[in-house]
């Protein structure tokens, strides 16, 4: 038996307050030891443990991200590692700028090309492309695709209010991100059938995903996708009564039994 007080293990390691409230979409892994928090304010705070004299000791502090005006709400944020053999971390963060006469949103991607300073936060952040939307944007999303020639890259999908979904994909030669048609690496993410609050995609091996969205009218849709297509195997819908905040994708695994081992 266990004492009450042993129960539960966790015990409250650090406390940072926020200069304002973040969202669902405001909170991304930053490489393998790092966490963005993006406050509706225009304040991204980054969370890491530092080793210091043999002692794990947490760290918050703030990052000063270029082109993000003072008068901006932070709607989204995301960040990945570029798919190998590619080099370096970018960070996405959409905000809505409120000029008091016009409300403007904007998608800032942040990517450093200079040796050395690809994986450097700071440097990172002060190398932007903005880009003007026409849309607002909700949830910034990242998942890795497989192209044809057999490399991989990772690429950003954004989802507006517009009932679509954007990609964004890295131009190498000109060390920028382009929008392109998404339904040329997602045709599962076309007429789609009300705005996506949440998108999640789970790759099952090199040559098929499971794609799955929650949608502001209540619709859940998954699709099985051959990528090398790429091509929809098949498609999954419901319908609910309320929008849908989250939608998520995790395989289980499968428990083996032995062969005499007796079945009920």
């Amino acid at each position: 038996n266990f004492a009450p007080s042993s129960m539960c293990p966790f015990v409250e390691d650090s406390f940072s307050r926020f200069p304002s409230q973040s969202n669902i979409y405001g909170l991304c892994q930053a490489g393998e030891q790092e966490l963005l928090a993006a406050t509706l304010k225009g304040k991204v705070v980054c969370f890491r443990y530092q080793d210091l004299q043999k002692k794990i000791r947490p760290v918050a502090r703030e990052i000063q991200f270029t082109y993000i005006p003072v008068d901006a709400e932070i709607v989204s944020i995301d960040a990945f590692n570029k798919s190998a053999p590619k080099r370096g971390m970018v960070v996405g963060i959409t905000f809505i700028k409120d000029s008091g006469d016009k409300a403007t949103p904007f998608l800032n991607i942040y990517c450093d090309y200079e040796p050395g300073s690809e994986f450097n936060l700071e440097s990172i952040a002060q190398s932007c492309l903005n880009l003007e939307l026409q849309f607002t944007p909700f949830q910034l999303y990242h998942t890795e695709v497989h192209c044809g020639d057999g490399s991989s890259e990772t690429v950003f999908l954004l989802s507006g209010h517009d009932q679509r979904i954007h990609l964004y994909k890295e131009n190498a030669s000109l060390h920028q991100f382009e929008e392109q048609p998404v339904e040329r690496l997602f045709p599962e993410l076309q007429e789609l059938p009300s705005n996506v609050l949440w998108l999640n995609v789970l790759s099952i091996d090199q040559n098929r995903r499971l794609t799955a969205f929650g949608c502001q009218n209540g619709s859940v849709g998954l699709s099985l996708v051959n990528q090398k297509g790429p091509e929809i195997l098949q498609n999954w819908r419901v319908q609910h009564d309320s929008p849908i905040s989250t939608v998520l994708l995790f395989p289980l695994k499968q428990q083996h039994q032995s062969p005499d081992t007796n079945s009920e």
